[in-house]
């Protein structure tokens, strides 16, 4: 009875983060047009509300349904997004997710600094994992180099501050959920 209900949250969370990928802003940056969507937001409260399996699980299909050409993604989909600049932030919601879900399970959080705290080091993994690949990308994929400055300029800097607001909003929302995932 337990799996059936996790695999119906696991679901209901895969469903989340396909929809929120169509709410969005494109920054205008000069290099790679970047979207701010709500998938950060979803990435973080399926950290802290499934288990970790359940939590790769769903990060898992949906990029996998994004890559067999299923568009999910914010730009559409196919294996050909492999190429693109911003697909490693799509491989980062994955290990936001993994390790929110790794972080609550041994820490157990109880009070709001807790919860930042695991919810602050997801979005660290996130945008580690998700620059890492922008900036090597452009040598590799689209055979052009740019400064690392610039690399900043687009996949960090003009999008942290949206992404701490949404951070801070999934970590309460998630505080708020828990009864219902314990």
């Amino acid at each position: 009875m337990k799996s059936i209900r996790l695999f119906s949250y696991t679901a209901l969370f895969l469903a989340l983060m396909i929809l929120s990928s169509y709410i969005q802003i494109t920054l205008p940056t000069p290099v790679y047009s970047m979207h701010i969507t709500m998938q950060l937001f979803v990435s973080i409260v399926c950290g802290f509300c499934l288990p970790l399996r359940y939590g790769l699980l769903c990060m898992g299909v949906y990029v996998l349904m994004g890559l067999m050409g299923i568009p999910v993604f914010a730009s559409g989909g196919g294996i050909q997004y492999i190429l693109y600049p911003t697909f490693g932030f799509i491989l980062g919601f994955v290990a936001c997710t993994g390790s929110c879900a790794l972080l609550r399970q041994r820490k157990r959080p109880n009070s709001m600094k807790e919860y930042l705290f695991i919810g602050a080091f997801g979005l660290a993994i996130y945008y580690i994992l998700g620059n890492v690949y922008y900036y090597f990308s452009f040598p590799f994929f689209l055979n052009t180099h740019i400064p690392l400055w610039l690399s900043l300029l687009n996949a960090f800097f003009v999008s942290i501050i949206p992404d701490l607001l949404i951070m801070v909003a999934a970590c309460r929302t998630a505080k708020s959920l828990q009864i219902f995932f314990k």
